[in-house]
């Protein structure tokens, strides 16, 4: 697809605002048009409707209170409150899928009370979100009347918003006045502070993350649904193409996401809903799929997945793929913006990820909705998208595998750029890989939120967050700092179709303690022959491999120290044989190296994050090769292979 205008807000033409229709955006046919919701898959409505049942009693065995909400306050802990209202939110959220499968009464009554809870809640925001916009202050409790528009308060908005569009009118059937409350509250707590307010997520200061698209379009949903005024809309929509062109400059012209690939579904997914919403409100006038770099965005989960469970996991991303993950989604993304590799890829996702409903069902209503509508839309082309390599100029992010569009034999992805992108982990020169999807080398992602991780003074204190703990090097044990002018430098990438080599300077990803002139990283996949090419037997019959070699040099004589991060427990072999190479196997892989010089121990990490633990067990390993005397400068190089 050919950009066509340089940037969203261009969009709002005198042609889009006429053809704005307030309140007439629907998320799905009403409830009362039955045929509408006749031909869903049956197995997909009774999964709705057992989950709803569940969803209930959860919701009525955990509310969300006041202590939960003052726990926050006092212990830092998060999750307490946001589980007892994510079972609410979702008690809403199936309860009304359930009764636009059913048409049920019973199921009108429960959705009807889980909302009028919802309604009564003093505040939607999150305890952790709750500061002021004018001052920062951060009172204990929230105050009467006072909403903040952050990431709950946008979603619990725009999920009523799309509840009211579909099952509105069924409901004031037989409540009168539900309604009438449900816009009283959406324009109090969303629309309100929208239109009134200034917040950092709108990218004033700083480019904005996540929060911009996904907040904007919840805002789209509630406008859509709740603001009478043409011209009261078309402002809204104005505000939403400033703030989203904030956030699309962000994003280099590769479309990478310095987010990392599990925020990519709260980021260029969001943006995605939003750019879906305004092409709706405007009956097609507003279609910002062919702006720059939003083809490029449709493509980044597809290429940081290293199998049909796995991804790249920099950043606060998770190993796994994440439960927010919408095949649909990325689908429709791909049908969208004309990129079929993308469509097809999300399709044969989609058939080794059925439909289910999400944990958190009130962020992602709209794509689940839109998914129980489509059945059979895996049915289409499919192919496994994930390509040979690829390079991220923009984040300096690296992927390549020995075969295009399959999960076996090596996959290998290395990070450069530096330490203040969002959700930032000191990792510059990271290097994670596999061997047949099996982790090898790993990051170990993020554990449960909590206040220590997002303040700046605790954030890099956690273990999780630092280089010492990231398969990186670690200079006379001198970590890599904060900041973006603790970065890589001198990164280069390259392919040929049969050897994978991805370079770069760490040094100034290091505070000047480090003592360190250069530290040349440099990370080579060599694939396993090719018929037909013109190789040596004894190439032909080697398998591929996988070599990390850094080098480095200090400006007075220090120690250097390479870390290994490793699921398994690696296992060094040849220790008897002194003038032998030696042997760490990990798993199925083994690395080779000389130890001439070097010593080398590992640590079992005990995981007790339950995030942590449910990706890794019970613990994670951590291998030290480290210079025995110091000296001006070394190298070491690791040589992975198939056992």
């Amino acid at each position: 697809m050919t950009p066509t205008v340089p940037t969203l807000r261009a969009l709002l033409t005198p042609g889009a605002r006429a053809a704005l229709r307030p309140q007439g955006w629907q998320a799905a046919p009403p409830v009362e048009d039955r045929p509408a919701w006749s031909d869903l898959a049956a197995s997909d409505v009774e999964h709705v409707l057992e989950s709803a049942r569940r969803w209930s009693d959860r919701a009525r065995e955990d509310p969300p209170t006041l202590s939960l909400w003052h726990h926050y306050h006092a212990t830092g802990e998060r999750t307490p409150y946001e589980t007892a209202q994510r079972g609410l939110l979702g008690n809403v959220g199936s309860a009304a899928l359930a009764l636009a499968v059913t048409d049920d009464d019973a199921w009108a009554a429960e959705l009807a009370d889980a909302i009028w809870r919802l309604c009564e809640l003093s505040a939607w925001c999150l305890p952790s979100h709750y500061a002021l916009p004018e001052s920062g202050e951060r009172p204990p409790l929230p105050q009467p009347g006072r909403d903040i528009l952050d990431l709950s308060d946008g979603y619990v908005g725009g999920m009523l918003a799309a509840i009211d569009s579909v099952a509105g009118a069924r409901l004031e059937r037989t409540y009168p006045g539900l309604r009438a409350r449900v816009h009283h509250e959406i324009r109090r707590r969303v629309l309100e502070p929208w239109r009134t307010e200034i917040y950092h997520w709108h990218g004033l200061d700083e480019v904005p993350n996540n929060w911009a698209p996904w907040i904007v379009s919840n805002v789209l949903v509630c406008a859509a649904v709740v603001e009478p005024s043409a011209e009261v809309l078309a402002d809204d929509i104005g505000r939403a193409l400033e703030i989203l062109d904030r956030f699309r400059g962000g994003y280099s012209a590769d479309g990478s996401c310095d987010e990392g690939a599990t925020y990519w579904w709260w980021a260029g997914a969001t943006l995605f809903e939003a750019l879906v919403l305004l092409r709706q409100m405007s009956d097609g006038a507003i279609d910002g799929f062919a702006v720059d770099p939003v083809p490029a965005m449709s493509r980044f989960p597809m290429l940081m997945q290293i199998g049909t469970n796995s991804q790249v996991n920099y950043s606060d991303g998770a190993a796994s793929l994440p439960p927010n993950a919408s095949w649909h989604l990325l689908t429709r993304f791909g049908d969208l913006v004309g990129d079929q590799e993308v469509a097809r890829h999300g399709r044969w996702m989609g058939r080794r990820h059925p439909f289910h409903l999400p944990e958190q069902l009130a962020p992602q209503f709209l794509r689940t909705l839109a998914e129980l509508r489509d059945p059979g839309w895996a049915l289409g082309p499919a192919a496994a998208g994930m390509p040979s390599s690829w390079y991220a100029p923009g984040t300096e992010v690296a992927v390549a595998r020995e075969h295009a569009g399959d999960t076996s034999g090596w996959f290998i992805a290395a990070k450069g750029g530096h330490n203040d992108v969002s959700h930032n982990h000191n990792d510059v020169g990271g290097v994670i890989a596999s061997l047949d999807g099996n982790p090898v080398l790993i990051d170990v992602g993020v554990g449960v939120y909590r206040r220590e991780t997002f303040e700046p003074a605790t954030r890099y204190g956690i273990w999780t967050m630092r280089s010492a703990y990231h398969s990186v090097p670690l200079p006379d044990g001198v970590e890599q700092s904060f900041g973006e002018e603790f970065a890589a430098r001198s990164t280069t990438f390259a392919d040929d179709g049969r050897t994978v080599v991805i370079s770069m300077d760490l040094a100034t990803a290091y505070p000047s303690e480090a003592e360190l002139l250069r530290a040349e990283r440099t990370v080579t996949m060599q694939r396993s022959a090719t018929p037909g090419r013109d190789e040596t037997p004894a190439e032909s019959a080697r398998g591929a491999t996988l070599v990390l070699h850094d080098a480095w040099r200090f400006r007075a004589p220090r120690r250097m120290t390479l870390v290994l991060m490793t699921a398994d427990r690696p296992e060094l072999t040849g220790e008897s044989e002194p003038d032998r190479h030696r042997t760490l196997r990990i798993g199925a892989a083994a690395a080779t190296f000389d130890p001439t010089g070097f010593a080398v121990t590992t640590e079992a990490i005990p995981v007790d994050d339950p995030k942590l633990a449910s990706v890794w067990g019970s613990h994670v390993h951590r291998t030290l090769v480290t210079q025995e005397a110091p000296a001006l400068d070394g190298e070491l190089r690791l040589e992975f292979a198939r056992v």
